[in-house]
C-alpha cells in the first residue's frame, strides 16, 4: 500500500479535505453516453403509440346457419373482407407503429397551405401583379437584360430573378444570351431572331453608336469609328466582328482598309427600329388651323 504525503500531487478519495473538490465519478465517455441515451429517448418517443384497450365483444348465434356463407340475411349490403396477408400481420406484430404512420406523415402537409404555398403553372402564373408588370414592360421594352430590367423597374435582385425564371418556365418568356448577359423577350413576339439581335444591339451604348455611324455614313471604316467614338482600334474591332457575326454588318475590303457596311435587311430593320420608338408629333387642334 502507497502511503501519499501531503505535498505529493497523488490524493486517495479519503485524503481530500473539506475545502477541496470532491473527485468527480463522471469520465471522458460519459457525454457520449448522455447523448446516445438522449437521441434513443426521442427515438421512442416519437414511435411509440398508445395503444386502446380491447372492449368487450358480444357474441349471438348466426342467423344464417345452414346458408352459404356471404349472403344477406335482411337483404342488407354484404361487404367481402379481403385477408390481410401474412407478411403484413407479422410486420404489424413487430412495428404496430405503421398503423398509424402513414396518416401522420400527411399530418405536415396541412402546414403547405398556412405557408402560402401555391403550384405555379402558366394557368395561374399572372395572377401574380409583380409577374403581370413584368412581362408587360418586357413586351413594351423588348431585348432588355436583367441589370437593365432591375434599374427600370425598381425590383429586388431575388425577386426580378424569381418572377422571371417563373414566367420563363411557364412559356411567357425567351432569354437571349448575348455577350454573357439574358436579354428577354416575351414569347410570341412578331420579331425575328434577325430583328431581336439588331434589338439587342441597340440596347448597348457603344454598339449603339457604331450602327449609327456605319449608318449615317453609309459605310465606314475601322480608324473613322475609332477616331469618332473616341475607342481604340482594337475595341472597335472587337465590336464590329461582333456585328458581323450577328449579320449586322458587313465588310468589304477596300486596299489596305476594311470598309463596313450595314446589310440591306438591317437597314430596313434600323429605320422600323427608330420609327417604332419615335414620339408620335404633337397634333394641332383643327381650330388653329390655317
Amino acid at each position: 500500500m502507497w502511503n501519499q504525503e501531503p505535498g505529493h500531487p497523488m490524493y486517495t478519495a479519503s485524503g481530500c479535505r473539506s475545502r477541496d473538490h470532491t473527485p468527480s465519478t463522471f469520465t471522458c465517455a460519459e457525454p457520449g453516453r448522455l447523448l446516445r441515451l438522449l437521441t434513443l429517448s426521442i427515438l421512442f418517443s416519437v414511435l411509440l403509440v398508445s395503444v386502446a384497450d380491447a372492449t368487450e365483444y358480444t357474441v349471438r348465434p348466426s342467423r344464417n346457419v345452414g346458408q352459404e356463407p356471404g349472403i344477406s340475411v335482411s337483404g342488407e349490403k354484404v361487404q367481402e373482407i379481403d385477408p390481410i396477408p401474412l407478411w403484413l400481420v407479422l410486420l404489424l406484430c413487430v412495428f404496430p407503429q405503421l398503423t398509424v404512420a402513414p396518416f401522420e406523415t400527411l399530418l405536415p402537409l396541412k402546414a403547405v397551405g398556412y405557408l402560402g404555398y401555391k403550384r405555379i403553372s402558366r394557368k395561374n402564373v399572372l395572377d401574380s401583379p409583380r409577374r403581370l408588370e413584368t412581362l408587360s414592360f418586357i413586351k413594351a421594352n423588348p431585348g432588355l437584360h436583367f441589370r437593365k430590367l432591375l434599374k427600370e423597374m425598381s425590383l429586388t435582385r431575388g425577386t426580378l430573378g424569381y418572377h422571371l425564371e417563373r414566367l420563363e418556365s411557364a412559356g411567357l418568356l425567351k432569354a437571349i444570351r448575348s455577350r454573357g448577359r439574358c436579354h428577354y423577350f416575351a414569347t410570341g413576339s412578331p420579331y425575328s431572331a434577325e430583328k431581336e439581335a439588331l434589338i439587342i444591339a441597340m440596347g448597348d451604348d457603344t454598339l449603339r453608336g457604331i450602327i449609327t455611324q456605319i449608318s449615317l455614313n453609309g459605310g465606314t471604316r475601322t480608324e473613322e469609328l475609332a477616331e469618332e467614338s473616341g475607342l481604340s482600334k482594337a475595341t472597335v474591332y472587337t465590336h464590329v466582328k461582333y456585328l458581323e457575326h450577328q449579320g449586322i454588318v458587313t465588310s468589304e475590303r477596300e486596299g489596305r482598309y476594311v470598309r463596313y457596311t450595314l446589310t440591306d435587311n438591317s437597314s430596313r430593320m434600323l429605320a422600323e427600329y427608330v420609327h417604332d420608338r419615335s414620339p408620335e408629333p404633337a397634333r394641332v387642334p383643327a381650330e388653329h388651323t390655317v
